[in-house]
């Protein structure tokens, strides 16, 4: 098997997850080919994975001809239980064009990481935001201060592991909202991360859903963040995940 791991263009690994999934993938005896640019990448293997930032790892499923069915996951409708606040989709210009429904958190809902995740309350926060000629799709929330944020990294339908990585280091996840989240999610990618906070009040929320192809590896082992990649890829090209069964 082979994995193509995004670097810098000294040759470096491009980020710490990419050195994470080089250590995973090479010692479970995986082929490693560095790449910068996915456009060097002229072989059509899809059981091949591509590990890199997300605008890489997509359009090498685009070159491969795979469309991702699901669109973004934020926020599934089968979770909303669990959210704890208001969350509804609009778009920037009726946002902006209407003031009074400002003070809220808002980001991409049809593009992920077209602009980083923000609170707007003023003119000023709009910059770089509107557009003249196109009106971006965005999902809006009601705010909430979050004490403490934990990412759960699920594969399979399975708890894979847990980590904190935002807040007091004594707060406490209760797992069994995870467990019981993890099992309403009916219609789940193969590999996914849930993010769970709790606020000021100690009431936990449900963060946010995110995509298992090109997540942040949070502190997870090598080996578990390479059988968690290849979970969500094989998923995605229709290929066989040889770490299903690890």
């Amino acid at each position: 098997m082979r994995a193509y791991i995004q670097v810098n263009q000294d040759g470096m690994f491009y980020n710490v997850n990419a050195f994470i999934a080089y250590e995973g993938f090479a010692s479970l005896g995986w082929e490693i080919v560095k790449f910068n640019d996915i456009q060097e990448v002229d072989e059509k293997n899809p059981e091949h994975i591509v590990v890199g930032g997300i605008g890489n790892v997509r359009k090498r499923l685009e070159l491969l001809g795979i469309e991702r069915k699901q669109g973004e996951i934020d926020y599934p409708p089968s979770l909303s239980k669990y959210y704890g606040r208001k969350i509804w989709s609009t778009t920037i210009q009726d946002i902006f064009a209407n003031p009074q429904n400002w003070n809220v958190f808002i980001k991409p809902k049809d593009t992920t990481k077209k602009f980083a995740g923000k609170v707007v309350r003023e003119y000023k926060d709009f910059i770089g935001l509107v557009e003249e000629n196109e009106d971006t799709t965005i999902w809006c929330s009601e705010i909430v201060d979050f004490k403490t944020e934990w990412r759960c990294f699920i594969r399979y339908g399975q708890i894979l592991d847990i980590r904190q990585y935002k807040g007091a280091w004594d707060s406490i996840l209760d797992v069994s909202v995870v467990q019981r989240a993890v099992k309403d999610f009916v219609d789940a990618p193969a590999a996914y991360g849930m993010d769970f906070g709790i606020d000021q009040d100690g009431h936990m929320k449900l963060v946010e859903i995110n995509d298992g192809h090109s997540l942040g590896s949070y502190g997870i082992s090598s080996l578990n963040y390479a059988k968690f990649l290849a979970a969500r890829w094989s998923e995605l090209t229709g290929t066989t995940d040889e770490l299903r069964h690890m």
